[in-house]
């Protein structure tokens, strides 16, 4: 009884310092984080673009890191009767120079020109808007291999003839192409997400307030519990909102909701492991199943969009990506078909590098050591035409059919020293006995003290 109040105590404090309320040490981490984070991004330059064009092997050179570094901040914080909080999630990035050595924004990449891709992907079903399309590439001498900056890639856009003039174009009702080809007038992966309030979307988590169980457990994203991207039950919002997870976490998995993937996304126990602090944690990783089709993990067929299904190791995110035949994997096809591999050269996948690992403090359900890298690829295919050309993109026309690496990035983040010195001490708390037999030997002498004085003056017999 008596070390079960020891823990009941224990575990009224633990709990008053993890839920995330005004006041307590979880809010204020969670709402400006204060681990330093890093955005590092390695590029994939086509070395033989004429070859490519020609139907060759594409024959890729990473470059890289260009490195950022990254900050979080939650904005517009709203709490609510049920438990819950909702919030907007801003995140920047400042570019980094000494951690990207040699590098620099003003590198030439070599790169796929997404535009075409995109825009014939979007009317492929449809010779006559293909023709069009054609037309309208030859005129503006649109490439299929461009040159831009790293930068440019990244955060600051370059032009482009076809969205140059799809600001100021009125396309009739049958034209239906990507939504990114109307919204935008540059091309970056990360254009206008920099400082940006909405891009990440409407989290509404739950706090932990009523129980730890829930800690970090999204409720709706952008107000919905399922979403439009892909078919029930892939289109669930659930798990974590990727920073904390309800304490006395198993070996099993782990999972989180991505906007950037539209998806939950479940990463596997792999093994225990020790940080450079000493830390004890649960290595979480992503594997073989966290892309896998329905060939790998049955049911997982819902993640194909508008029936076409990825291999295993990629993520169709067509209908999250505005339409674009975007797909992810993890670097260098790690954990993919051996196929999608063998389709480029220069890719050498390794676990060491390439690998998503999340440590994590199984007793806390918090992050020690973050490395999330991802991939992006796009989805190239040939287009020769049919009977008098009609439906052939002169660009595409013989080009083989590939999933092309773009490049790859990874968000990196780990635990202060001193951060990791106080986890160390609480942890010794958690799970030594000492306290425990300490807390009662002290209330068992107190309680016999009391006793025998009480006994003493009771049985006491007047000395005259």
């Amino acid at each position: 009884m008596l070390a079960g109040g020891y823990q009941a105590m224990f575990d009224a404090v633990l709990k008053a310092n993890m839920e995330v309320v005004e006041g307590s040490r979880a809010y204020d981490i969670w709402r400006v984080t204060p681990v330093p984070m890093f955005l590092r991004f390695y590029f994939f330059n086509i070395t033989n673009p004429e070859e490519f064009a020609a139907g060759g092997k594409a024959a890729l050179q990473e470059v890289g890191p260009y490195c950022y570094r990254e900050y979080h901040e939650k904005q517009n914080v709203s709490f609510h009767g049920n438990d819950t909080v909702t919030f907007l999630q801003q995140r920047w990035w400042v570019w980094d120079a000494e951690t990207s050595g040699n590098n620099t924004q003003e590198d030439p990449i070599v790169n796929l020109n997404t535009i075409p891709i995109s825009s014939a992907w979007g009317v492929r079903d449809s010779p006559g808007q293909l023709t069009s399309l054609n037309l309208f590439f030859k005129k503006k001498e649109e490439p299929l291999i461009l040159t831009a900056t790293a930068g440019q890639l990244i955060f600051d856009g370059y032009t482009d003839p076809l969205l140059d003039w799809m600001q100021n174009a009125t396309l009739p009702p049958e034209v239906d192409l990507p939504p990114g080809l109307t919204d935008y007038d540059k091309f970056a992966w990360f254009y206008k997400r920099n400082l940006s309030l909405t891009y990440d979307g409407e989290f509404n988590m739950y706090t932990g307030h009523d129980t730890l169980d829930n800690l970090g457990r999204i409720d709706t994203w952008n107000r919905v519990r399922e979403t439009d991207f892909y078919e029930s039950p892939c289109n669930r919002v659930g798990g974590s909102a990727g920073e904390m997870w309800p304490p006395n976490r198993g070996r099993d998995l782990i999972d989180f909701y991505s906007p950037d993937l539209c998806m939950t996304m479940p990463i596997y126990y792999e093994e225990e492991v020790e940080d450079k602090n000493g830390l004890p944690a649960y290595r979480y990783i992503g594997n073989n199943h966290t892309f896998a089709n329905g060939s790998v993990v049955p049911g997982n067929e819902c993640y194909c969009v508008d029936g076409t299904c990825a291999p295993t190791g990629l993520l169709n995110a067509e209908s999250c990506r505005y339409g674009s035949p975007a797909f992810i994997s993890f670097p260098h096809f790690l954990h993919a078909d051996p196929f999608l591999l063998d389709s480029v050269d220069g890719l050498s996948p390794n676990a060491s590098i390439h690998q998503f690992n999340m440590d994590l403090i199984p007793e806390l359900g918090i992050p020690i050591n973050v490395e999330a890298r991802m991939q992006i690829n796009m989805h190239v295919i040939p287009y020769p035409g049919g009977l008098g050309g009609i439906g052939k993109i002169d660009m595409l026309s013989e080009v083989k059919e590939v999933y092309l690496p773009l490049f790859w990035f990874e968000t990196v983040a780990e635990v202060s020293p001193k951060d990791a010195e106080d986890l160390k001490t609480l942890l010794y708390l958690m799970n030594s006995p000492l306290f425990t037999i300490i807390f009662s030997v002290m209330f068992g002498l107190g309680t016999l003290t009391l006793i025998l004085v009480l006994l003493y003056h009771y049985f006491q017999i007047p000395c005259c």
